[in-house]
Parts: C-alpha cells; structure tokens; sequence
C-alpha cells in the first residue's frame, strides 16, 4: 500500500476536502485519515473502502500506483467482443477497462459487412487504421473509402457506420480517446 498516502492526498485534495470533512464524508475518525496520508500506514481494510466510497472512486485508486504510472497486460478472457450484422462485424475492445478516456477495438469485418456505429460523447475522435482490406466508414451521410495502410480521424460523436464492400476479409483497429488536449 505504498502508493494509499501519495493518493489519498491527490484525491483528497482534487475533491476540494479538508482531512475533517472526508473524514467525517468517510465516517471515520480524522485522526485515522491523517494517519492514511503518513507514509508506511497500515490501515484496516473497512476505513480504506470507507474513503474510496466517500470519494466515489475505486478502491485500486486508492491503493494502486497512479494509471500513469501503471502498466496493463490484458488477456483474450478479459477482452468483450461485440457482434453487429449477423456476426459479420466484430468489434474487440483490447483496451483495459481501467484506461479512461480511450477505448481500442480490433475490428474484423466479413465481406459486404455493414454495422452502424455506437456515437460516442461530445469531443470524442475516433482514429480508424485499416491493417487488411479496404473500409468504407459513413460519417453523417458521407462515405469514406480507408485501404489498408490508411488511418482516418473523425468526429466520433457524428452519426457513422462501418462497412466491408469488397469480397474479402478486412480487418482494423479503432481508437477512440474521448476528450483530445
């Protein structure tokens, strides 16, 4: 639990609280809080998930190294998939759940596979790079042809749709990072 203090007083701090107030917020003694904040604290585990809850948060954002300075290895059990046109597209999201703010599929679609997408929220840009094949990629009425190779950036919160014309497999990756700056 190394990084519970460093942590705890970033998110303490991003929240606008005093150590009384989440404490009071967390239902635990001030005291036991600012002992949380002291490096080498060794707290119970019901205050920890006590002041996660009180700041809304995850208990690993708590106790885990900050996301930035984390690594992730995620396996195929730990990836979702979706299906859309009777199993003619398939969508991977390889991304670990814990990465906000972006989300990496791999994109497979079958030949004449079409399958509208998912608009994602305001300021959102989808980058889609075409590995195999060609993609046609409609976004808001107007078709986009992406051979292999290419990558296409767009608006990902206009309405759009993915499809496959040609008579062989294409497959892609698409990443999209909800707020770009």
């Amino acid at each position: 639990m190394d990084a519970l203090a460093p942590n705890l007083r970033r998110l303490r701090a991003s929240a606008g609280l005093t150590q009384a107030e989440l404490a009071a917020k967390a239902g635990v003694p001030r005291a036991t809080l600012a002992s949380m904040e002291q490096a080498g604290s060794n707290p119970g585990i019901l205050a920890v998930q006590a002041v996660a809850r009180a700041l809304g948060i995850g208990l690993d954002d708590l106790v885990e190294p900050r996301p930035e300075e984390r690594h992730y290895l995620i396996g195929p059990r730990e990836q979702q998939d979706y299906r859309a046109d009777a199993g003619r597209f398939s969508a991977r999201l390889v991304s670990p759940i814990a990465s906000k703010g972006v989300a990496i599929h791999r994109v497979v679609m079958q030949p004449r596979c079409h399958s509208i997408g998912r608009p994602h929220p305001p300021g959102a840009q989808e980058f889609f790079l075409t590995l195999v094949g060609t993609a046609v990629i409609e976004i808001e009425g107007e078709s986009v042809e992406v051979p292999a190779g290419h990558l296409l950036q767009f608006p990902g919160h206009r309405r759009h749709s993915y499809g496959n014309p040609g008579r062989t497999v294409c497959e892609a990756v698409s990443s999209v990072v909800m707020q770009l700056g």
